[in-house]
């Protein structure tokens, strides 16, 4: 498609096709005026010797967000520019009539120059990253499942054991009904509690497309410790110091539990021989926004400065050959990116680390409300 308006044409052309990624061109009257050929690929679009209207062009695709949510025309990258809004990198949802999709990065800057003024568009297509992305977070979800899994298999032996106990002292001789009755109740909460621990085990561990809506933070915790507190050491001690009345923060209840699991389960490597795990959830406001603050932290042998930096890598791991994947952390730093949220590490070698996750509320006025409260 030919730069409409612009000279020396051959040349800007020639650079933008060479450029190696998608690009388009809209002009402050909503014309497509140029899209390189990665962008005619990409978009699956034809060539044309003449402007196409950006909203005709709309009509190969729709946008959808991150969360899932589809994307208004007037809300596109390209739109929000034109009308001088400030458009950060935003990860869309490109779904096609034909069912296929693509997972892409764009982003939207206004520009005038020679004669035209108007948005560039430049798109990345991230569809196997993301694939990567979600096969990496599912891995680490199977990682994480195997490290509470041998604490859950003893509380089931536990269950089961009551179970068949309770079976037999039922079916004994001279046993009155009041008895019997109470053996029975005996065994169908074993049977309730086993049932419930295998539920929330499979839950965990199968993949999920991502859910955000509004999540009590303290009820993530809640549930992620019903599932980890087997894994727990006599040695240990758990202490929770959880803020009452928290906003509910936008968010994949499932995605958090991981993020937490692994935090955890980290802790508790990181305390053989026992020590102390801190968990506390309280209402921080940062900079620009309002966000709940969950800190996970420990006593254990602590993290080395010259390590902190390098900690979220991927693979990155100083656990012995076999003993981790390295994608522990790595997977909690995505997590928390897609939630537009933060983590920091506190550390000290000997002394034990504290990781801060900041996830943003489901509103603003939620913030205000509960200051004053």
């Amino acid at each position: 498609m030919p730069i409409f308006g612009l000279h020396p044409e051959g040349l800007l052309e020639t650079i933008f096709e060479e450029i190696g990624i998608a690009l388009t061109i809209v002009d402050q009257q909503q014309n497509l005026v140029f899209a390189n050929k990665i962008a005619l690929e990409l978009w699956g679009g034809v060539a044309e010797e003449r402007p196409t209207s950006f909203r005709e062009w709309h009509q190969h695709y729709r946008l959808e967000d991150a969360e899932g949510h589809e994307i208004r025309v007037e809300d596109y990258p390209a739109m929000r520019a034109l009308r001088g809004e400030r458009v950060e990198a935003q990860e869309v949802h490109a779904i096609f009539p034909n069912g296929s999709s693509k997972w892409l990065l764009t982003w939207a800057y206004p520009f005038s120059a020679m004669g035209l003024s108007g948005v560039i568009v430049i798109i990345v297509d991230e569809s196997v990253e993301v694939g990567l992305r979600h096969a990496v977070s599912q891995l680490q979800r199977m990682e994480s499942l195997g490290a509470v899994a041998a604490g859950l298999t003893h509380n089931l032996n536990n269950l089961l054991d009551t179970i068949i106990l309770s079976a037999e002292a039922a079916r004994r001789k001279n046993v009155s009904i009041e008895e019997c009755q109470g053996w029975l109740n005996q065994i169908g909460t074993a049977a309730t509690r086993a049932a419930e621990l295998v539920r929330r085990l499979m839950q965990f561990g199968r993949t999920q497309e991502m859910h955000f809506g509004p999540v009590q933070i303290n009820d993530v915790v809640s549930s992620v410790l019903q599932l980890v507190s087997s894994s727990f050491r006599q040695n240990l001690v758990v202490k929770l110091d959880l803020s009452r009345n928290l906003p509910p923060v936008k968010a994949d209840a499932s995605q958090i539990e991981q993020v937490l699991v692994n935090l955890i389960v980290n802790a508790l490597d990181a305390m053989p021989n026992g020590g102390e795990l801190r968990i506390s959830t309280t209402l921080a406001a940062e900079k620009t926004r309002a966000t709940v603050c969950i800190t996970v932290a420990d006593t254990g042998v602590g993290i080395p400065q010259e390590l902190q930096s390098v900690i979220f890598d991927p693979f990155f791991t100083t656990k012995p050959t076999g003993k981790g994947t390295g994608l522990g952390l790595s997977s909690v730093y995505g997590i928390v990116k897609q939630h537009k949220g933060r983590v920091t590490v506190h550390s000290v070698p000997g002394a034990g680390s504290a990781f801060d996750i900041f996830l943003p509320i489901q509103r603003q006025i939620s913030m205000v409300k509960s200051a004053s409260d």
